[in-house]
């Protein structure tokens, strides 16, 4: 089981105003905040925009089911902001540049590196400025949860969970392998051969032919290094840096590490899983081309130990312990706000309504398209998760 850090708040990247703005132009009020249509607009589209960019031009139309289901999350999202900004402001919360810094830095590491980082904020759209503004959230939050005496998880509680929850601590059978991969793929082969002919001066069918002879070549070529192989394993790290056309493995001997059977194709899953270790497989065929196997090790299906997952599990619960403090929070900070959506159609029963017409207009069309049920199914099932 594999324990991944779970944001403590909805880290959406609203920005929450008040003030003086025109009743003509205020969408929502939340207590004593108001929400202008263009500070709406502003937050709701480039989020939209984010999320949808890459699907169809019908889908990130904004009465579409997927962008009414976006602006129903973010409707939701604001009120939330805006009432855990009312709450820093009542218990006097607040963060320093430090804080700000340190916590963006958090951030940062878990990505990898600043670079990686930083394409994630530009793909979102999102701002030095706003995200300062996050990093200060998250901060505050972390000391109201503080303030609410969210508990840690206590060694029993931990143990307790484990042992009732072994399913989620399996490990599936792993062999650590290496291979030698040799492009005989013709499609992949005719692509070098068209990229390689910056001035098209192959025909169809010089084209074809040479793709047939490269193909022949590197089986041939396959055939030959696994018998060099066969008589000395040894030389497989060696001989996978000179041959192999799988860049990423090429350079470490064609190693690839533990795997299981659904990390790869299950020609070269069936190979690997049936081999003895140290041991040579003969050649094997997969849609990337042909292959040599070498199993270096095996691992058998198992639980992992709890002294190995003892302290990922409790920071999992403890965090889970905060969420569910925050959450109740929330609900009861929901339940006394007065809330006035001065647009009706940012409602939840507005926005719902609109979201079964439009459920109901992509399932008709996607039966006039001869769409499989199991594709009506889904969308049902996106309806009762919204």
């Amino acid at each position: 089981m594999k324990f991944t850090k779970i944001a403590l708040t909805l880290f959406c990247s609203v920005t929450i105003f008040c003030g003086c703005a025109k009743d003509s132009d205020v969408v929502l009020k939340i207590n004593d905040k108001t929400i202008t249509r263009a500070e709406f607009n502003e937050d709701y589209n480039r989020i939209k925009n984010a999320q949808l960019k890459n699907a169809p031009k019908e889908i990130q139309k904004s009465d579409s089911y997927a962008a009414l289901a976006i602006k129903d999350r973010f409707v939701n999202d604001l009120i939330i902001r805006s009432l855990l900004e009312q709450e820093f402001e009542k218990r006097k919360i607040e963060a320093s540049e430090q804080e700000i810094k340190d916590k963006k830095a958090q951030i940062v590491a878990q990505f990898g590196s600043e670079e990686q980082f930083n394409n994630i904020l530009k793909e979102n759209e999102i701002t030095e400025q706003r995200l300062n503004s996050d990093m200060a959230n998250e901060v505050k939050i972390a000391k109201l949860i503080d303030m609410l005496g969210a508990k840690e998880a206590s060694n029993a509680e931990v143990e307790k969970y484990y042992k009732q929850n072994k399913a989620q601590f399996a490990v599936p059978e792993k062999v650590k392998v290496s291979h030698i991969l040799f492009d005989t793929n013709p499609e992949s082969i005719k692509r070098k051969i068209t990229d390689a002919d910056k001035e098209a001066k192959l025909s169809s069918a010089n084209i074809d032919e040479k793709v047939k002879n490269e193909v022949a070549r590197k089986e041939k070529l396959a055939q030959e290094v696994r018998q060099k192989l066969v008589k000395n394993p040894k030389n497989f790290a060696s001989l996978a840096k000179q041959y192999s056309d799988d860049p990423g493995s090429a350079q470490k001997g064609g190693d690839l590490g533990f795997v299981t059977r659904f990390q790869v194709v299950k020609e070269f899953g069936d190979a690997a899983f049936s081999q003895k270790v140290g041991t040579i497989s003969p050649i094997v065929k997969t849609q990337f081309g042909e292959h040599i196997i070498l199993v270096v090790d095996k691992a058998a299906a198992g639980t992992q130990p709890f002294a190995n997952v003892k302290n990922d599990l409790k920071r999992y619960l403890t965090e889970q312990k905060k969420i569910k403090t925050l959450q109740n929070l929330i609900d009861g900070l929901k339940q006394n706000a007065k809330i006035e959506y001065v647009d009706t159609s940012l409602s939840p029963d507005n926005i719902k309504k609109k979201l079964d017409e439009a459920l109901a207009k992509q399932k008709d069309a996607e039966k006039k398209q001869g769409a499989p049920k199991s594709k009506l199914k889904a969308l049902d099932e996106t309806k009762k998760e919204n």
